[in-house]
Order: C-alpha cells, then sequence, then structure tokens
C-alpha cells in the first residue's frame, strides 16, 4: 500500500490509508487560504486521522486559525533566513495522544548547549554516489531493513525517478557489496537538504556507517549551497536519534502518530543543523 503524491493548486501533498494522513510537503505560499479548505476536505472525505503541514513561518497564522498546533520548529529552514514549521491537525483524539513510548525528552538538548562537530567515524570504506545501475540494490537493502515506509523506497523503479530528479543517494560498499545507503533530498530554491532513507544491513552495524554516510552528505550539501539541513526520524530507534544528536544537530520537536514505518504509525522527532 503507497500513499499518493500530488500536485494542488501548485502545493505538494502526499496522502493515503498508509500514514492515514495528508501531508503538505510543499506550500504553494499564492493560495495558501484555498490548499486550508482543501486539505480539510481531503481528510474529511477520506477518514483521515491526521493532517501533517511543513510551512513557512509567515503562512502560520492562517493555518492557527484553522485549528492547527505547532509540533516542530527549524529556525532559518527556508533559505537560511525564514523559519519553518511543522504543524498538523487532528481528526480524532486517539491519533493526537502520544504514546509513552513515544517519549523524545532523553534526546532533547538544553536551549544554551552547543552542538558537537559532526564526525566521519572510524570507516574505512569508501563512500560513493549511488547512480541508476544501484537501484536493484539499494532496493534490497531497503526491504530488509524496514517492513514498511511512508514512501515507496522498495521499489527500484520509484528510487531511479527520485535519483533523476532532486535526491541524492550515497553508499558505502564493504567486501565488494553493498552495506549502507542513504539519500539527501535537495530543495536548492530554499537551500534545504532532507536528510533521509538511512539503512544499514544488520551485519554491518555498530560500524558508524550512518555517521560517516551523514558527514559526507553535508559537505556535499555545502558544495551546493545548501545552507540547512534537517531529518525526520523514529523517535523508537534510538541509533539513528544518536547519530544526528551527536552530528550536531539540534533536535526541533514531535510530530505526534505521524508516519507509517516498520509495521505501525509511529511518532517521528525532527532535527536540523545549521551548515
Amino acid at each position: 500500500m503507497v500513499d499518493l503524491v500530488e500536485d494542488i493548486n501548485g502545493s505538494i501533498v502526499q496522502h493515503g490509508p498508509h500514514s492515514d494522513r495528508v501531508y503538505l510537503m510543499r506550500l504553494n505560499t499564492d493560495d495558501a487560504a484555498g490548499l486550508i479548505a482543501a486539505l480539510d476536505d481531503l481528510a474529511v472525505k477520506n477518514d483521515y486521522g491526521k493532517i501533517l503541514a511543513k510551512i513557512p513561518a509567515p503562512a502560520w497564522s492562517r493555518f492557527k486559525r484553522s485549528d492547527y498546533v505547532k509540533e516542530a520548529v527549524i529556525p532559518r529552514l527556508y533559505a537560511g533566513s525564514t523559519d519553518g514549521f511543522f504543524i498538523a491537525k487532528y481528526f480524532s483524539a486517539a491519533r493526537q495522544k502520544s504514546r509513552a513510548a513515544d517519549s523524545a525528552s532523553k534526546f532533547a538538548r538544553p536551549a544554551n548547549s552547543e552542538p558537537k562537530p559532526c564526525s566521519a567515524g572510524r570507516v574505512n570504506e569508501d563512500i560513493v554516489a549511488c547512480i541508476p545501475r544501484d537501484v536493484e540494490a539499494m532496493s534490497a537493502i531497503y526491504r530488509q531493513v524496514f517492513s514498511s515506509y511512508p514512501f515507496p523506497i522498495h521499489d527500484p523503479h520509484y528510487l531511479k525517478r527520485r535519483m533523476k530528479k532532486t535526491t541524492h543517494y550515497y553508499c558505502i560498499r564493504a567486501k565488494g557489496r553493498m552495506a549502507a545507503v542513504a539519500a539527501a533530498e535537495i530543495d536548492t530554491a530554499n537551500q534545504n537538504a532532507e536528510m533521509t532513507d538511512f539503512a544499514t544491513l544488520p551485519k554491518w552495524r555498530g560500524r558508524g556507517f550512518a555517521g560517516a554516510l551523514l558527514h559526507h552528505m553535508e559537505r556535499q550539501a555545502r558544495r551546493r549551497g545548501i545552507q540547512t539541513a534537517y531529518t525526520i526520524a523514529r523517535v523508537r530507534s534510538d541509533g539513528i536519534n544518536l547519530v544526528f544528536k551527536n552530528g550536531g544537530y539540534r533536535y526541533a520537536g514531535l510530530l505526534i502518530n505521524n508516519t507509517h514505518i516498520c509495521g505501525s504509525i509511529q511518532s517521528m522527532t525532527v532535527w536540523y543543523k545549521h551548515l
């Protein structure tokens, strides 16, 4: 089951029963009022439990009047100057209730602390950019690591389409075979990048591959003029959250009962770093 991604009046929206939500991924700021009504209609018509929206701060007042709540804030997400908000509207009390297992308090850093410098770790293997002929190996890793995912990364054709657009994949090979993979989804216009789709085969975990991939992707993003990197991670995965925390990322907030991943709808942490 795969949720749909479509253009609604110039805004990019993902929705479907898989994550039981509407996700406004990119807002057309020229039609915010019209889009808010369209999102409500979409949620009510399909009986979705939640709307999640990623928006620039100046649009917040319109959404706030329509009963949205703020869940995460990334300073200077857009073009290094405008804050980005992750906001939500819930259509059931149960969907809005955070589970005890989803507490992100252990990851939150005191406001006056300084981020740690990112380190590539002790990885001897080379990190290389993935190319179209790698998609079968990439999808095989994703199928092994994730029983479900909010986007069809198990499908080689989907990976190839993303690779041809704005997503840059990188991998680490060990003993001649792909052992770990990750992606940087580049938004050139807004000078930000989502660091996402991290997966390491079980036999190669504990070697710092995810941290090394993150460090490499940051360097590549800087060369492309990217000012802010961020990620959305499973709150229940201590490993990936610590990769970002130890890499100098700051905790931005918690998206409650947000994403169908690894077999269930889970809450997600948001992290960011100014490059």
